[in-house]
């Protein structure tokens, strides 16, 4: 009788196994490492594009006399943005510019006074055209003018951060607005997050960890007080574990995306 062969056993062994998983386990730990290597080393431009735009800021009130945005004389230097703020006694210039009010703070105004209106994007546009940054920005606010709107659009108005959907505006910070604010009024400002409505830069973009590691960087790592201060819970619920000034910390326990910044910067 003819003996049928044996068929040949394919499986893995215990051995080729524990190798197996092993291997996967090192990839999958490298690709962890890698996004979260990635991630800080994304967090780290918020440190500096607030030093580059600050020193931007500094060194165009140095030069002009006057806060960009604000400069009463900005069309003297670069034309009349002849659709927003029509004035017969400036050259009308592509693209032009309005100028500010002159009071020191990168604000907006509640009528229809269009060179008031958007000083926090004129700011940006002052600041391109003088080439103390890069980019193209409009001026305006991509919503209605007028008004109270202040819708930013990025790499439109505003610049972009290298944080997804995040960037940065330009604009005033007192202690007027107590329902969202802590009480400290840090005076003109850097503002960090992301566009949320027809709002600024001010809804939450990064964890309570990441804004924490930024301020403690460059600060006090305190959410209500020095020049880098994040919004109250009732705003961000879950950026800072109280709105009471002096017992605010950031939420480590938080990992969700839960905060903004605001930077303040030097105006003279």
């Amino acid at each position: 009788m003819q003996r049928t062969p044996q068929a040949t056993c394919n499986a893995f062994t215990l051995v080729e196994l524990a190798i197996v998983l092993a291997i996967v386990g090192i990839l999958v730990g490298a690709v962890v490492a890698g996004s979260s290597l990635l991630r800080q080393s994304e967090t780290q431009t918020i440190i500096s594009d607030y030093t580059k735009y600050s020193t931007a800021v500094s060194q165009f009130n140095r030069q002009y006399g006057g806060i960009p945005g604000d400069l009463l004389d900005a069309t003297n230097y670069w034309g009349d943005d002849n659709t927003n703020c029509a004035d017969a006694a400036v050259t009308n210039t592509t693209p032009g510019t309005c100028n500010g009010d002159g009071n020191g703070q990168i604000v907006t105004a509640t009528g229809a006074v269009p060179a008031n209106v958007n000083e926090p994007f004129r700011a940006w546009q002052h600041l391109q055209l003088a080439k103390f940054i890069d980019g193209n920005y409009t001026g305006i606010t991509a919503g209605t003018i007028g008004g109270t709107d202040l819708t930013a659009s990025l790499g439109v108005n505003a610049p972009k951060s290298r944080i997804s959907n995040a960037g940065w505006t330009l604009f005033h910070y007192s202690a007027v607005d107590a329902a969202n604010k802590y009480s400290l009024d840090i005076g003109n400002l850097l503002m960090f997050g992301a566009v949320n409505g027809n709002k600024l830069t001010r809804a939450a973009a990064i964890t309570p960890n990441e804004a924490w590691q930024v301020d403690k960087k460059i600060d006090d790592a305190l959410p209500a007080f020095g020049r880098v201060v994040t919004l109250k819970p009732v705003y961000l619920s879950n950026c800072a574990t109280t709105a009471v000034d002096a017992t605010a910390q950031y939420k480590l326990t938080d990992t969700s995306k839960a905060c903004s910044l605001m930077m303040g910067i030097p105006t003279n």
